[in-house]
């Protein structure tokens, strides 16, 4: 075969400019493709030859593709010799350390070969390819067979972010290898960057999601209990909602560089609806601005610290169900409440009155810009919203946080040694700047400049002095904007709409909810000791696998299996029936859930473990799971009921 033959190869099959060697590599390939990725084979199908890809024949006889880039002529593997290159490239990655590898560029698919040689059998490969012509003309030159037909293979062609997602979905637990193919990188250097970092975001945005899950989910449920009075009190976020429509919004995060902005918060507070969140809060106050709203959802104590020593003034705060109890003890001032965003927990919001639901992104700044949407707000000018480590810092000067770090440390560790090491905590990230220079961030703030990107929304204006920037987000210096004077009288729009509003809850709503808590509280304790004995037999069925696996059964092990899996199935059974129950307990172990679903380990002994008797553990969790959200229920609706009846 020539390399003339490759090059004309025509990927349009209406067109038959190819010879018989071409063509039989073509069908063998294809075919296997049609088989296991019908949807990149109707995409290669598809694709016409533009001559942007030409073919070269090695002096080994190998075919490599060489793209025109910047004038010049680059080739994606070694011209010389794309084994030996792809070899070299392979062995720097200790294979038996990952069983994830993406792959970001597949090219002619020697590196992929030469990894999937040095994989173990249970490793999986993600291979990710821009160009169906690449792909297609790999095909047409390559015997690619065996690499197509390996089952720890997975190829995607140009996909979208969501695909992206379906294709890691469940494999975020495993030990991952990112790797840039050099080649098709410098053809593509802003396509593979950016598919390496949403690529390490999903991977990171899983890891937080089940460290949240473990910390907060308790704390969550324990918190919506302790407010449940102030819930039922308050009015809800949703009466400021449409209110202040083609009114300027400012909002103001915690980002180091908050304080360049001040002077523009403070020229346009009677331009402009001012939303802070609870870290930025005092920041303003103390330099006399009061901010028309602040919102807070943390559920934490310290953020309650925000609102230490603040006076009563005309700042409404925005509170979700789920914060910090004395957040309503040290806040003095007007208080209105957002919905529950936990869909198991909507019945309390159904029974005590609509409270106006806002958006959550990870973030409280995500929080006040949906809280800025749903004002009506336009344009929604974000000041504050670094997402970097502006200056070496990750919060705003004059902060709580700030402080803490100052309280925190001395003349043997100063505040300069604390934020590097915050710097560091994460791994580090470099993105381009607001200004144009390079800035650095981490893979958390990744995940919330990738949520704002998403919103693709035209009215949002990024004033930030400094930080990252955020792609698709327009970015304006404050000094450039320039807010007409509103229609309405901010201040006074919002002291009528308070002042008018009435709680939504009917009269009878505390005795309807003291009615739903006693009948899920007698579903939660008719439960608790048949979750108990489960946990037994998960614990049985565990020890059979185990000696199984060593050999040690004896000939009545299928029959004890059987009788252990008949009991198990009769606790599900029983849980399934309890609907009102079954909802609470499940929204206190989300971790539980989490962890299984997406196929995390629960034990580093787990990667050693055989299939059935991973199963078995993985049953033992969750019955263990399951009983501990069942006992802390019974206890904290015990004291929401106690809350409601002293209403």
């Amino acid at each position: 075969m020539h390399a003339d033959s490759c090059a004309i190869f025509s990927l349009n099959f209406n067109t038959a400019l190819y010879d018989s060697n071409v063509m039989g590599l073509f069908e063998g390939n294809i075919s296997i493709v049609r088989e296991r990725f019908p949807g990149i084979h109707d995409r290669i199908a598809g694709a016409a030859d533009d001559g942007s890809i030409e073919v070269v024949e090695t002096r080994e006889g190998d075919f490599v593709p060489a793209v025109a880039r910047d004038g010049k002529r680059l080739f994606v593997h070694s011209r010389f010799d794309p084994r030996k290159e792809a070899g070299r490239l392979i062995g720097e990655i200790r294979a038996e350390a990952f069983d994830l590898f993406i792959v970001f560029g597949f090219g002619f698919g020697y590196h992929v070969e030469e990894l999937l040689a040095g994989m173990c059998p249970d490793s999986i490969m993600l291979v990710i390819e821009k160009s169906p012509l690449m792909l297609g003309k790999a095909l047409a030159c390559r015997d690619l067979r065996r690499a197509l037909g390996d089952g720890r293979l997975l190829l995607l062609l140009d996909p979208e972010e969501d695909a992206i997602a379906d294709a890691l979905r469940g494999k975020s637990s495993r030990r991952s290898s990112l790797i840039l193919h050099r080649g098709s990188f410098q053809a593509e250097p802003d396509y593979y960057g950016n598919l390496q970092e949403i690529a390490r975001s999903y991977l990171s945005t899983k890891e937080v999601n089940i460290a949240t899950l473990a910390k907060f989910e308790k704390i969550w449920a324990s918190n919506i209990a302790r407010n449940i009075g102030d819930f039922m009190s308050a009015p809800g976020a949703n009466i400021f909602f449409g209110a202040f429509r083609g009114v300027p919004a400012i909002v103001a995060a915690a980002g180091p560089s908050l304080h360049r902005s001040i002077e523009f918060i403070r020229q346009n507070r009677d331009r402009a609806v001012i939303v802070v969140v609870d870290t930025s809060y005092k920041i303003l106050i103390k330099q006399g601005i009061v901010p028309h709203f602040c919102i807070v959802v943390d559920p934490q104590a310290v953020n309650a610290r925000y609102f230490e020593g603040s006076a009563p003034g005309g700042t409404v705060l925005i509170a979700d169900p789920t914060v910090h109890p004395s957040v309503f003890r040290l806040f003095r001032g007007r208080v209105a409440m957002t919905g529950v965003a936990f869909q198991l927990m909507k019945w309390i919001e159904r029974l005590s009155g609509d409270k106006g639901e806002i958006t959550h992104g990870g973030s409280v700044s995500t929080n006040a810009y949906d809280f800025a949407k749903r004002l009506g707000a336009s344009p929604v000018v974000f000041v504050g919203q670094d997402l970097a480590f502006t200056g070496g810092y990750a919060h705003a000067r004059g902060s709580y946080l700030d402080e803490q770090v100052h309280l925190r440390t001395g003349r043997t560790y100063t505040a300069e040694m604390f934020n590097r090491f915050q710097l560091a905590a994460l791994p580090k990230i470099s993105v381009k700047g607001i200004g144009g220079a390079t800035v650095h961030t981490n893979q958390k703030m990744m995940i919330f400049l990738s949520w704002f990107e998403k919103r693709r929304d035209s009215e949002l204006v990024n004033a930030t002095g400094a930080g990252a920037l955020i792609p698709g987000v327009k970015h304006t210096a404050a000094d450039e904007l320039s807010l007409p004077a509103p229609a309405v009288d901010i201040e006074a729009r919002i002291d009528e709409l308070f002042g008018n509003a009435s709680v939504d809850a009917s009269p009878d709503s505390g005795s309807r909810l003291l009615k739903r808590i006693g009948l899920i509280r007698e579903e939660v304790d008719s439960l608790i000791p048949a979750i108990e004995r489960a946990v037994g037999f998960s614990e049985s069925l565990m020890s059979l696998m185990r000696d199984g696996k060593r050999g040690r059964g004896d000939g009545g092990a299928q029959g004890k299996v059987d009788y252990l899996l008949k009991k198990l199935a009769e606790t599900d059974r029983a849980i399934e029936s309890k609907k009102n129950a079954k909802d609470m307990i499940s929204f206190t172990m989300q971790r539980v859930v989490h962890t299984i679903t997406e196929g995390h380990d629960i034990d580093e002994e787990d990667a050693g473990m055989g299939e059935k008797e991973l199963i078995a553990k993985r049953s033992r969790y969750l019955y263990r799971g399951i009983l501990d959200g069942a006992k802390f229920n019974a206890r904290i609706l015990a004291k929401m009921a106690a809350i409601i009846g002293r209403s």
